[in-house]
């Protein structure tokens, strides 16, 4: 079986997609194509303009974009990360701004910061602290706790982006087993045990076996169902 090159960009520079083994970018790195590796590191700016699958993992260190779909084991971000299609992995830890064009489907999620997902974020352990506004149109999980939090600053993220509103969330349904929820706004919230903290405004709640709400927030109608 033949080797695997490494791709490297160092400074400037531009490939073709393709196979490789470990893809490094440590500057301004633009690759054409579908590529698939064992792990992908971004140090700077980062475009890959087709789909990502890496065996292992991949790393973001400043911004990068994926003009497909990316799929990989683990993906660690500190910066701005967005995937115009569907972001497929097994965990993430995300300390800053992420965009998905599509569906974001994992099984641990660590997130600090804001992201923005125009389709369902599925989980199995989704954990997300609020540094600024963020949207998305489902949520499914077995354990979803969402909190509010303050500023980044050690991230030295855009402060534009924090200028825009408040540490919100904005779903139209957030469904699980166990859901702790702050500054979040939703039509529906649905699961085994509930609980709603401050800040929120929920249209109604749909609750199996627990539902506790700290009276700060806004809840039209809670049912046991």
């Amino acid at each position: 079986m033949e080797k695997r090159k490494d791709l490297k960009i160092y400074g400037s520079g531009i490939s073709s997609g393709g196979e490789f083994n470990r893809i490094s970018i440590m500057g301004e790195g633009i690759i054409h194509g579908d590529v698939e590796c064992s792990n992908l590191k971004v140090y700077g700016e980062g475009q890959l303009d087709g789909s990502v699958k890496s065996a292992d993992y991949v790393s973001i260190k400043g911004e990068t974009i994926v003009k497909g779909d990316l799929n990989a084991q683990k993906v660690k971000v500190q910066g701005e990360f967005e995937v115009s299609g569907d972001l497929l992995v097994d965990e993430a830890k995300i300390q800053g701004s992420i965009l998905v064009g599509k569906d974001f489907n994992t099984e641990i999620l660590n997130l600090e910061g804001g992201f923005t997902i125009e389709g369902m974020l599925n989980g199995d352990i989704l954990r997300i602290n609020l540094y600024w506004p963020s949207k998305v149109n489902e949520i499914g999980g077995s354990d979803i706790t969402v909190k509010k939090s303050g500023k980044l600053s050690f991230l030295g993220i855009k402060n534009k982006i924090m200028s825009e509103g408040k540490n919100e969330l904005t779903a139209d349904v957030i469904e699980g087993d166990n859901i702790y929820l702050e500054n979040t706004t939703a039509r529906v919230v649905r699961g085994n045990n509930i609980t709603i903290g401050s800040g929120c405004k929920i249209e109604m709640v749909e609750y199996k076996e627990n539902f506790k709400t700290d009276g700060k927030s806004e809840v039209g109608m809670d049912k046991k169902i």
